[in-house]
């Protein structure tokens, strides 16, 4: 049973300008005078399909700030980027714009959080009842199509190239994901259905900028059929039937961000200004 926090004023999930909501509503074609129900579902997990998940900007955000507090991205900021620079966000930046944008345009959503192993609350994705059944939607995940979360048996669905089972636990009240690729399964974080409200969303999302990652770039996206994984200089692209790996060099990492990911050239070098070249450290998570 989905329990629901009061609805968002906070301005962690709201969008303030709507003429701004309006310019990302255009850029997806999305008519709200004609596109109702799943079709508008439908367009917009394409449009946050197209966001990449990116810590660039979460880098350069924080460095010009004294607080964690005001280094958060909130929706008006993370659509403005994406329009002008082809940024996107990670987990807690992509999930509050998108709570925003459904709950502007009528569907009501909420986030919900998620522990890893490497510490609880440290993940975020949202749910939102379509037809009586909850659903998830997990942009830092790259799960971009609706998954019902089941409350009795596990659920299984591709994500594109990697298989997720979605398995519940306590009822429904936790929903563990796991990846399933070529027989191996991994376990990777535990969903806590229960919404939570803004300031519980926000103080997870402030603990998050403590970590390890903010010290270099983290870069994913599905295209496809093809995830593309870039973690510090190592770039990993996953397709069904294989996966390659390789190091970049700091010319090869702008190259790849730029024309592979969209993201504007001003961004890339403002943020490899401030993080160091390199290989990631042995104990970051993944």
């Amino acid at each position: 049973m989905l329990t629901q926090p009061n609805n968002h004023p906070d301005p962690h999930l709201t969008i303030q300008d709507q003429a701004l909501l309006h310019r990302l509503l255009h850029r997806a074609g999305i008519d709200l005078s004609r596109d109702r129900d799943n079709p508008l579902i439908a367009k917009l997990c394409a449009l946050f399909s197209q966001m990449p998940y990116e810590n660039l900007t979460k880098i350069i955000k924080s460095e010009t700030v004294i607080s964690a507090g005001s280094a958060k991205r909130l929706p008006d900021e993370l659509i403005r980027d994406y329009l002008h620079y082809g940024t996107g966000g990670t987990c807690f930046s992509l999930t509050a714009a998108l709570v925003a944008i459904f709950n502007a345009v009528g569907i009501d959503a909420h986030p919900i959080l998620a522990d890893r192993h490497y510490g609880p609350d440290t993940h975020c994705a949202l749910v939102f009842v379509q037809d009586t059944e909850l659903f998830l939607l997990d942009p830092g995940f790259l799960i971009h199509q609706p998954a019902p979360l089941p409350t009795t048996t596990p659920g299984i669905f591709s994500s594109g190239v990697t298989t997720i089972e979605l398995a519940p636990h306590d009822a429904g009240q936790k929903v563990e994901l796991s990846t399933i690729f070529k027989a191996n399964k991994r376990l990777r974080l535990t969903y806590k259905v229960s919404p939570v409200d803004g300031q519980t969303f926000g103080r997870a999302w402030e603990r998050s900028f403590a970590w390890e990652m903010m010290t270099y770039p983290v870069l994913t996206r599905c295209s496809s059929g093809v995830h593309h994984y870039l973690q510090g200089n190592v770039l990993r692209i996953r397709q069904p039937e294989r996966t390659t790996k390789q190091v970049l060099a700091p010319e090869e990492q702008y190259a790849y961000i730029r024309h592979t990911l969209g993201i504007d050239t001003q961004i890339i070098t403002h943020a490899f200004s401030v993080i160091t070249h390199g290989t990631v450290p042995s104990s970051s998570p993944v």
